[in-house]
């Protein structure tokens, strides 16, 4: 809780550095493994540097290249200055050192970072050009709204002499005059086409339907008749022009009576009607007797020198035989 809550001290770890030195060296660190104190003539350890010496050399920073972060950076200082443990080795021999050939600086490609940063370059190019014509646009309404205020207000301070007046006055009573012409002929035109409701003068019946009230007669307290009214009824008239048109339409004469046709040879009501002898019968009977007189009378008035009227009268001949014999017809 102390190391908490206690405020750090301005010179905190300033001595840390002077007690390290101070410090006595352990043996371990100078007999195992062969020892991890840095040698002076370690080829291997010099060679690793220069290499990485020449590398960082040849590596030139270029405007478009990316930045490198300092974290980045972190590992590979901890990697430069970390301290090389390794096995014991016999002293090799001395190389003759060869002569490294630099090799040429690989093109790097170009990064995806660039690439936006050009993209968004464009996007605000755009986007300054279409503000740039709004605005160009927006100063032109502006300027010629401005010249409209000005002709207007040149327009009424322009006092008119009483001569252009008069000229203006003619000029708008021609106009006035025409317009005026138009309308007249506009209304007459529509006069015209006005539909006109035809109105019916001749004889006319009318229909009428009104409320009345109903009267009763009473006797009085008096013994006198009096009328009392009990409700309402309602009554319908039909008016007439003229007398002679009630009397058309109104006939009171009594129709004549329906009369029933009876059978000539029976007396009795007909129920079937003759086509060729234009005669009621009330039966087959008197149907038949009907027929046999009218083809009696119609031998007499024949001539009988006709083929076709001596035919028929051949055939009226074998009727009558066979209505006389009628045992001979069916043996025959």
């Amino acid at each position: 809780m102390l190391c908490t809550t206690r405020e750090k001290r301005a010179n905190a770890g300033s001595k840390m550095a002077t007690l390290l030195e101070n410090e006595d060296n352990d043996d371990f660190y100078s007999s195992a493994y062969g020892g991890f104190e840095d040698e002076a003539d370690d080829v291997e350890y010099s060679e690793e540097d220069d290499e990485e010496s020449d590398t960082d050399s040849d590596i030139s920073i270029d405007e478009n290249d990316e930045l490198v972060s300092d974290q980045e950076d972190e590992p590979t200082k901890k990697r430069r200055h970390k301290v090389v443990t390794k096995a014991y080795k016999e002293p090799a021999p001395k190389k003759i050192k060869k002569e490294v050939t630099k090799s040429a600086p690989k093109p790097r490609s170009s990064s995806p970072i660039l690439s936006g940063n050009v993209e968004r370059k464009r996007m605000r190019d755009s986007t300054t050009q279409k503000s740039l014509e709004v605005r160009q646009r927006t100063q032109a309404a502006e300027n010629s709204r401005l010249q409209d205020q000005n002709k207007r207000k040149s327009k009424e301070s322009h006092s008119m002499t009483q001569e252009q007046l008069l000229e203006e006055a003619k000029v708008t009573e021609l106009k006035n005059l025409k317009s005026l012409e138009m309308f007249q002929r506009l209304e007459l035109e529509k006069k015209k086409t006005k539909l006109i409701k035809r109105t019916y003068t001749g004889p006319m019946i009318r229909y009428h339907s009104v409320a009345m009230p109903m009267i009763e007669v009473v006797e009085g307290e008096n013994g006198k008749e009096e009328n009392k009214i009990v409700g309402r009824c309602t009554r319908n008239f039909i008016t007439y022009p003229d007398e002679n048109t009630m009397k058309q339409y109104f006939n009171f004469e009594k129709p004549k009576p329906v009369q029933k046709s009876t059978c000539i040879v029976s007396r009795l009501p007909a129920r079937y009607f003759d086509p060729l002898t234009k005669q009621p019968s009330a039966n087959l009977t008197a149907f038949r007797i009907i027929r046999e007189a009218y083809y009696t009378q119609l031998e007499k008035k024949v001539d009988p020198r006709l083929p076709h009227v001596a035919k028929w009268l051949e055939w009226r001949k074998q009727m009558r035989a066979a209505k006389q014999n009628p045992k001979a017809v069916k043996a025959h």
